[in-house]
């Protein structure tokens, strides 16, 4: 059945992916069921054979944590989901399971098994971990760690033009990863994996390392990488603070995910570099003794999970790295053939700007100049003055973009404002931008990397223009920048008390698509004029 409409959030992920089966490999299906019947088989048997398996893995320890969960009893490892299920239930989930050979001329289903592979990866690695660690969690944590994927699996089984447009984002435009999820799924991979796998009941580990309330802050994992270098910078309380982090057992869970997703991509990358310091100081090795280790380990995992025409993780060690390999991509003809198949990743079509917009270059142009230069000036004062009387942040936010609009001559001007306890960024006025426009209605969540939640971080602002635009517009949410202008602008962060309450946009359309310094100079100074103002608030 053609597939029209593309789903776009959570919610419709949810719904879209509820019924989609996760098919096991043919070849270890069969010789499970010639185990289960026979006669020498026992229960201590069946976890080698099973294990071959990722998928199949998934499926025996989600049946055995949704058995135990009304004793209030937690899967730990596969042998204890098959000692759980024991020989009839286990019979009776392999008879529901689906099948998949390998097709080679499947992208999607190579991706798929690359994608498995990538977890397997993750699940040998921290088995060896936490083996040289002699923690008591090993075992479950190499459940945990196999499974923290599964939602990329499901992802390149059913929307791998989705999971395409992704890897051109992060491959080939340098875009953050969370960022490239949010502008292509409407949400984080993340996210959607822990609340999917509460409805599949996957094991509790797996859940506790996907919720995004036990990823680290960004601050975090900076305090993380400069314990991890042994800088002396370091206070007590911070040390604290990372040691407790680094002692959850999650953590080494979601670092050997992070590993895996990131040396996908290339294992001599900065990115990579940093996590290979974090495990590092977390075995307390020497950096070339745990490199061997890590390499060694991506090897045995290629050993012991390799499907023919599928490139294990291990391949990557092989490349040179000023010439990474980009994997998945679909070729025109095949995309031609399966595109009824999948549901289409479609951009939503931007606001059109009038032709008036277009800037005549051979013509010479008018000196810039303020709309009401007395306005501007007498906001500009009322900002800088110790007895403004204004009491609430509104009141100065108003007066801001009725400076920039009326005093200033800016034609758009956007107030976004900041929630940062409610993790929210949405349009709270806009002027210039017609009655009905779509802008009125964005909104994101905070904690998107962005350009947007870095403006945040400390009073600044960004002018987009020719030498910067590409870079520009790669930090910014789809969503958002579909509404603005294709051509220059300016944002500036506007503070309260040194929290972040506002950020506000600013462009010339339809007048003309650049801003030139004139406009920048005086946005830049009635801005950093308001956030001077609420120093000055009277309280009421």
């Amino acid at each position: 059945m053609s597939n029209t409409v593309s789903p776009k959030g959570v919610d419709e992920w949810l719904s879209f992916l509820a019924d989609k089966p996760l098919p096991v490999r043919a070849s270890t299906l069969t010789r499970l069921k010639k185990a289960l019947h026979s006669p020498s088989s026992t229960l201590v048997t069946l976890p080698p054979i099973i294990s071959h398996d990722p998928v199949l893995c998934f499926h025996l320890c989600c049946e055995a944590q949704r058995l135990l969960a009304s004793r209030h009893a937690k899967v730990t490892s596969l042998s204890h989901a098959v000692q759980a299920l024991g020989f009839d239930r286990i019979e009776q989930l392999v008879a529901s399971l689906t099948i998949l050979k390998l097709n080679p001329n499947s992208t999607p289903q190579k991706m798929y098994f690359r994608a498995i592979a990538d977890s397997h990866h993750a699940a040998t690695q921290v088995a060896d971990w936490l083996q040289l660690r002699n923690a008591s969690y090993r075992e479950e944590a190499k459940m945990a760690s196999l499974f923290y994927g599964f939602i990329h699996w499901l992802m390149w089984l059913y929307a791998p033009f989705h999971k395409e447009a992704y890897q051109e984002k992060v491959y080939k435009h340098n875009q953050d990863v969370v960022l490239a999820e949010h502008d292509v799924f409407g949400c984080t991979l993340q996210e959607l994996g822990q609340k999917l796998g509460a409805l599949l009941h996957v094991p509790e580990l797996t859940l506790e390392a996907l919720n995004h309330d036990s990823s680290p802050t960004s601050s975090l994992l900076g305090l993380l990488h400069l314990k991890a270098m042994g800088d002396a910078r370091l206070e007590i309380k911070d040390l604290r603070e990372v040691n407790h982090l680094i002692q959850q057992p999650f953590f080494p869970v979601k670092l050997s995910n992070w590993l895996s997703l990131t040396t996908t991509r290339g294992w001599d990358s900065d990115k990579a570099k940093r996590i290979f310091e974090i495990i590092t100081d977390y075995l307390q090795l020497r950096g070339y003794e745990a490199q061997a280790r890590l390499h060694a380990q991506c090897a045995e995992s290629a050993r012991q999970y390799h499907l023919p025409g599928v490139l294990s993780p291990a391949t990557e060690l092989l490349w040179i790295s000023s010439t990474p390999y980009i994997p998945g991509l679909f070729s025109i003809t095949e995309k031609a053939q399966t595109e009824s198949l999948y549901p289409p990743f479609t951009i939503p079509v931007s606001t059109p700007i009038p032709p008036t917009s277009e800037v005549d270059t051979t013509q010479e142009r008018p000196t810039p100049e303020f709309a009401d230069s007395e306005l501007y000036k007498q906001i500009a004062t009322q900002f800088h003055s110790a007895d403004s009387g204004y009491s609430r942040p509104a009141q100065v936010l108003k007066d801001l973009l009725k400076g920039l609009k009326l005093g200033l001559g800016l034609e758009r001007v956007l107030l976004l404002s900041v929630d940062i306890p409610n993790n929210r960024i949405q349009t709270s006025y806009q002027v210039g931008f017609g009655k009905d426009h779509e802008v009125a209605a964005f909104e994101m969540a905070y904690d998107i990397p962005s350009l947007l939640k870095r403006l945040c971080e400390k009073p600044a602002n960004h002018v987009c223009q020719k030498s910067n635009r590409q870079q520009t517009h790669q930090a910014l949410p789809h969503d958002f920048l579909r509404h603005i202008s294709p051509s220059d602008f300016i944002v500036m962060s506007i503070f309260c008390n040194k929290t972040p309450i506002g950020i506000v946009y600013a462009d010339r359309i339809p007048n003309s698509l650049e801003l030139e310094d004139f406009y920048c100079e005086r946005f830049r100074y009635l801005c950093s004029s308001a956030t001077l103002a609420m120093k000055y608030m009277k309280q009421d």
